[in-house]
């Protein structure tokens, strides 16, 4: 992957992703309906941990401790590096850490970190990132349906996005901190100049991990692409990673920062300005979403 660095906005397209965290009870963390979110809430708020656990902690450092550890289903060595040097959290982390510390009333922006074209494949990548606090703590969080707030399709005059999030019930976890897993699908159409139409699809599996055995103050969420021959994207990866915020949020109520990363590398279809100005929209829906979903 290329350095994370800023560029002049020139291209993209995308879509997109989902989201973060962790459940205690394997055989509750199943997210089959929007029944889940009721369900599971009573478990996990009854198991609540203590305020004692959450406070004098490193948690960001304790995340980069723990995160190498765990058994996931895509390699996202290159991904990773954005948050973790090692066991030890990069500045990166810890600058969206602290932006979702000082954030008022979920006042939050989106980061484009990347935005390279190669005009002979017509090939762009993306890294977009943000960061948020939300007031619930994470062992609140996890027992939130977060696949479906990152798959809501929309509409635009310049774009329509449908997806369907369909959860793995059969599917065998690979661990004890294998929470669940869903398969996500979208489709997206994109009016690009002199009349024409972009259209892709894509498909890609969203798995929620639990980061540290028997710690529920730390969770960490993974969507990856699967169809690995698909001709619109080559990566098409999120990052969410969660944990508690150690008692710095500026109201001294506690809760969690929620920190996203996502990476593509697609093919713009020759229409790279288009593209560039799609994704974002599109990653600003899911991040809009995200937070919705999380803020009570």
């Amino acid at each position: 992957m290329k350095t994370f660095q800023s560029c002049t906005l020139r291209l993209g397209l995308l879509l997109t992703f989902g989201i973060m965290v962790s459940h205690c009870q394997k055989k509750s963390t199943s997210p089959a309906s929007e029944d889940t979110e009721s369900s599971l809430s009573k478990e996990v708020i009854a198991d609540a941990p203590s305020d004692a656990a959450s406070t004098a902690v490193d948690y960001p450092k304790l995340y980069c401790q723990n995160l190498g550890k765990l058994k996931l289903r895509a390699d996202i060595s290159q991904e990773a590096a954005f948050f973790c040097k090692g066991d030890k959290p990069s500045a990166d982390f810890l600058k969206f850490r602290s932006q979702a510390l000082q954030q008022v009333n979920g006042n939050f922006e989106l980061s484009l970190l990347q935005a390279e074209h190669d005009p002979e494949s017509d090939q762009s990548e993306f890294l977009i990132a943000w960061s948020f606090h939300v007031p619930i703590r994470p062992f609140e969080v996890k027992a939130r349906p977060i696949y479906q707030y990152v798959s809501q399709g929309f509409t635009t005059e310049t774009l329509d996005l449908k997806s369907l999030a369909v959860p793995r019930d059969s599917d065998p976890l690979d661990s004890g901190l294998h929470l669940w897993s869903v398969d996500m699908n979208y489709e997206l159409s994109i009016k690009g100049t002199q009349g024409l139409t972009l259209n892709s699809q894509r498909k890609t599996q969203y798995n929620l991990y639990q980061v540290q055995s028997g710690n529920e103050e730390m969770g960490f969420g993974l969507e990856h692409l699967v169809d690995l021959n698909n001709p619109h994207y080559k990566t098409s990866t999120m990052l969410n990673v969660s944990f508690n915020d150690g008692g710095g949020y500026n109201d001294g109520k506690g809760g969690t920062v929620v920190v996203t990363l996502l990476h593509f590398v697609l093919n713009n279809q020759g229409f790279p300005a288009t593209a560039t100005r799609s994704i974002q929209d599109i990653a600003k829906h899911i991040a809009d979403g995200m937070y919705q979903g999380l803020k009570q």
